[in-house]
């Protein structure tokens, strides 16, 4: 059976060594930070990372909504990541 998930994910420029970066965190994940060298492929990454973090976990975190975290990070954009699990 394949469930999907979806959590909110802060994505934030930066820039390093005169190449723009594209970070992207879960602010409900302790710890669940991936990045890309543009927005598609950071975007990619996040769904992976969130597969990988949480697929096979009896119990998931609660997620917040997208007008909390856009409150908390007002100068970033928050765009929601769906992934899909494997439950059983």
């Amino acid at each position: 059976m394949i469930n999907k998930i979806t959590y909110p994910a802060v994505v934030a420029q930066s820039v390093l060594d005169d190449q723009i970066m594209y970070n992207v965190s879960f602010p409900d994940l302790s710890s669940a930070i991936t990045y890309g060298t543009n927005l598609r492929e950071a975007l990619l990454n996040a769904r992976t990372l969130l597969k990988l973090l949480l697929d096979g976990e009896e119990v998931l975190p609660e997620s917040s909504t997208m007008t909390e975290v856009q409150a908390h990070y007002p100068k970033c954009m928050v765009s929601l990541v769906t992934a899909e699990l494997n439950k059983e």
